[in-house]
């Protein structure tokens, strides 16, 4: 059985007083961190997937390491809409991973995760001049069509951006892969082989099974969107749980459990 934590969009700030959406995300984060590490069992590994600072700053990213190095188990961490690739490596300590074959300065990788499976980390950042949605990339995808035919493993999928629509009108608007319809068109090919897509970015937890995959997401422990089937816009709440979900895969089943901890503030 391989369990993992699934924790996204920490959204950390360059100083500990920052304030962003109603809510410090320093604070935040060392009881999500407190928490998770007070859980009684210790995972085989952490999977943080993007935002992890709230823009891409020396400062930020410094503060986001000091906090979830604590963490005691290795991380991999995805690129989100507010990160970047560069950053992300200079200073997150990430677990032991190969880049993707082909796919330039993308943040996109594979990593072991225990026998016969393999993690496989997608960066489906674009410009924010373009908007919060992501583009997973040609090169990325014939990679992981690659090691599909190169080893009999299982693999779990990790991104920033839901890939297919949630059924919510701003959210299937904005925050979408945009061409996630076409990737998995792709990916339920090879279903049988896939545990699951893990993303974050919708600051709401989801669980979608559409087509033999399973699509999960988490929630952020800073702050949590509105998501309502017909909103054209938007809403924050910081009034939230520190949120994370706890994955098992065994060879035939994927299971999540999903946490939301009472914040209580120091």
């Amino acid at each position: 059985m391989i369990e993992f934590i699934h924790i996204s969009d920490t959204h950390f700030g360059p100083s500990k007083d920052l304030e962003i959406r109603g809510s410090n995300p320093y604070e935040r984060n060392c009881a999500l961190v407190e928490a998770i590490n007070s859980l009684g069992f210790t995972p085989d590994f952490f999977v943080h997937t993007g935002d992890i600072v709230n823009d891409p700053d020396d400062d930020a990213y410094e503060l986001a390491e000091s906090v979830l190095s604590r963490l005691d188990a290795p991380v991999h961490y995805v690129s989100g809409n507010h990160d970047d690739a560069a950053a992300t490596r200079k200073f997150m300590t990430s677990g032991s991973h190969v880049q993707l074959k082909g796919v330039g300065d993308k943040l996109a990788y594979a990593f072991r995760m225990g026998p016969r499976a393999t993690g496989v980390v997608f960066d489906g950042w674009v410009a924010p001049d373009q908007g919060p949605h992501g583009f997973l990339s040609q090169s990325q995808v014939i990679a992981f069509e690659d090691l599909l035919q190169t080893t009999d493993d299982r693999f779990a999928l990790f991104l920033h951006y839901p890939m297919i629509p949630i059924g919510s009108t701003w959210i299937d608007k904005h925050l979408l892969v945009e061409n996630g319809e076409a990737v998995h068109s792709f990916l339920k090919e090879y279903r049988d082989r896939i545990a699951g897509v893990f993303f974050g970015h919708l600051h709401r937890g989801l669980q979608l099974h559409r087509d033999g995959i399973l699509y999960s997401g988490v929630s952020s422990p800073v702050c949590h969107f509105t998501a309502g089937p017909v909103e054209e816009t938007c809403e924050f709440s910081p009034n939230c749980g520190l949120a994370f979900n706890h994955v098992s895969i065994s060879d035939h089943s994927t299971m999540v459990k999903e946490y939301s901890i009472p914040f209580v503030q120091g």
